[in-house]
């Protein structure tokens, strides 16, 4: 299993740190030896895939580049979201914010509202993402969230391949469904899902997937900052529908002396289906505190164990 970046929060007026730091965190990550860079086009309307192609200029050789497209935005200039962070600052100086993780979870996914994955709307796509990179091309070109599944695209999105602007097609799933139904589809060679202690049913999404010789990419390890929110507001957990689970996984944790997230991403780490694991890391101290749990010893077998007792009991949808 290797760490890749999740540059969701790259680029953005809700990351908050500025171009430069934005930049020398993807060079950061990458001097460390994170290898794997996932990108949108819509992460902070363009900005995310600017910082990308700023910080692999002059060493694109030593990353896999992976982007998606099929959301429909209209592209930010670095002017527009910088003056746009002075006015969130100052607004902010006078309301506190709500908690923030550095997993992974979509940053104003809310604000997309409209999707074009028609062959045109692609392909054009594409070439501003390769424009913005600064590349001729990139190693995985994604579908980002599609709603339906849709074989004949990635069919005829197989010319990209053929013209070695993409080296391999995925989907950027946003549900273990859709995991399970993209994996089957011809032409499909990365499959991005969520996978993580809160959905331990993705696991044999995620099998299945790689019987099929589809490489799987999970996210949402840490939950899109659901732990992070149980551990700074004990309250939240009563609010949250898997209250009961993140108790027992903290529980577990604490017995054991076992960091919740070194507990998150060991579970990860313990399925050989996962090729890679995505992690967003908007601050430095996010890429030490992934790097050092990716570093650890892996879960003792007798907590993996413990582990499944308590995911295995676990229905989904249970309050």
């Amino acid at each position: 299993m290797q760490l890749g970046l999740g540059c969701v929060n790259l680029g953005t007026v809700s990351g908050g740190q500025g171009w430069r730091a934005d930049v020398r965190l993807v060079e950061t990550a990458i001097d460390q030896g994170i290898r794997i860079l996932d990108t949108a086009d819509a992460y902070g309307n363009g900005g995310s895939e600017r910082v990308v192609g700023q910080a692999i200029r002059g060493r694109r050789d030593e990353v896999v580049v992976a982007t998606k497209g099929g959301y429909v935005f209209r592209e930010r200039s670095r002017a527009e979201v910088t003056a746009r962070r002075i006015v969130k600052t100052t607004r902010d100086r006078v309301r506190s914010s709500g908690p923030t993780d550095g997993d992974g979870a979509a940053v104003g996914a809310g604000s997309y509202a409209a999707h074009d994955f028609s062959t045109t709307a692609m392909r054009s796509a594409l070439d501003a993402s390769l424009r913005r990179l600064g590349t001729d091309h990139v190693d995985v070109y994604q579908l980002h969230g599609p709603d339906e599944v849709m074989p004949d695209l990635i069919a005829d999105l197989r010319g990209l391949v053929i013209a070695g602007k993409v080296r391999r097609l995925g989907v950027g799933c946003e549900s273990i469904a859709a995991a399970a139904a993209w994996s089957e589809v011809a032409g499909v060679d990365v499959v991005q899902m969520p996978l993580g202690v809160l959905d331990p049913d993705a696991v044999e999404t995620a099998r299945a997937a790689a019987r099929r010789g589809v490489e799987v990419w999970a996210r949402g390890v840490f939950a899109g900052g659901v732990l992070t929110a149980a551990r700074r507001d004990p309250a939240y957990v009563q609010r949250d529908p898997k209250g009961p689970l993140i108790n027992q996984l903290q529980a577990l944790a604490d017995e054991r002396g076992i960091d919740l997230f070194a507990l998150a991403l060991g579970f990860a780490r313990s399925i050989p289906e996962v090729s890679t694991v995505l992690l967003g890391m908007s601050r430095p101290e996010h890429i030490q505190r992934n790097l050092a749990l990716a570093a650890a010893p892996e879960l003792a077998p007798d907590v993996l164990a413990e582990l499944h007792v308590i995911l295995d009991g676990w229905t989904p949808g249970a309050a």
